[in-house]
């Protein structure tokens, strides 16, 4: 079964270049409003990719959650691991929010 799986992973792999070689180079930055704009889309797939990652660790630590047994150790393990996503995010979001609020000042 393994082997099986294996070629057409491999094969994505390699196809892989092609795929991204296709796309349309970006033009070149000729004013700041194209770096700001550049760097607008480079922090909005920065905060998806760190709101898919909170999502992993807050399903991870509501897993510890259920499969504690009741333990309290467990428990306040999971609580704190919860509690560290939920503040990676609000950080993160805060971030983001005083970087668009300087944003908007610069630009206007």
């Amino acid at each position: 079964m393994k082997k099986i799986l294996l070629v057409p992973v491999l094969m994505s792999f390699l196809l892989l270049p092609t795929i991204v070689l296709a796309q349309d180079p970006w033009p070149t930055i000729t004013s700041p409003q194209d770096f700001i704009d550049r760097l607008d889309i480079i922090a909005r797939w920065l905060m998806t990719i760190l709101f898919v990652v909170a999502a992993i660790f807050i399903v991870a630590a509501a897993y510890r959650f259920v499969t504690s047994g009741g333990d309290p150790a467990s428990v306040a393990s999971a609580r704190q691991s919860l509690l560290y996503a939920l503040v990676g995010v609000a950080v993160a979001v805060l971030a983001w929010a005083l970087v668009q609020i300087v944003k908007n000042i610069i630009i206007t």
